[in-house]
């Protein structure tokens, strides 16, 4: 047996005017950092699992949670906040923002080597010409 085959991307018009105003921005900031962390994740193979996590979430999980919202006819919404407490529209935003949560972790995590080589350099820099540095 091969490696497992990824099912097709499921596709929706994230222009469509059925998402909430409030869900436009973190759907754009889910999309924008999807790309940005495949693109620095494909110079490190070591982030392999994490770019096939940013697949899912590109092709299959947010594409489907906001399906899944359009799907509940308008009329019978309301039911949902029976059920939760809580509007669709509000539980849509709630998911997305975890979404956004997850990548940002995502995103610091893939920087972490960057940010520790550059504060290694600061300290080497302070210590080579910082102030207490006496060349005599």
């Amino acid at each position: 047996p091969g490696a497992p085959v990824a099912p097709p991307p499921v596709v929706v018009d994230f222009e469509d005017e059925r998402i909430p105003d409030a869900c436009r921005p973190l759907i754009a900031q889910i999309r924008f950092l999807i790309s940005d962390i495949e693109e620095r994740a494909a110079a490190q193979p070591v982030f392999c699992p994490m770019v096939m996590e940013l697949g899912q979430m590109r092709d299959q999980h947010l594409p489907k949670m906001l399906i899944s919202y359009f799907e509940i006819p308008p009329q019978h919404r309301a039911e949902i906040f029976r059920r939760t407490g809580k509007s669709a529209s509000f539980l849509l935003t709630e998911s997305l923002q975890k979404m956004a949560d997850r990548l940002d972790a995502m995103s610091r995590s893939l920087a972490q080597d960057n940010i520790d080589a550059f504060t290694s350099n600061l300290r080497f820099i302070e210590g080579r010409y910082g102030e207490e540095f006496n060349p005599a």
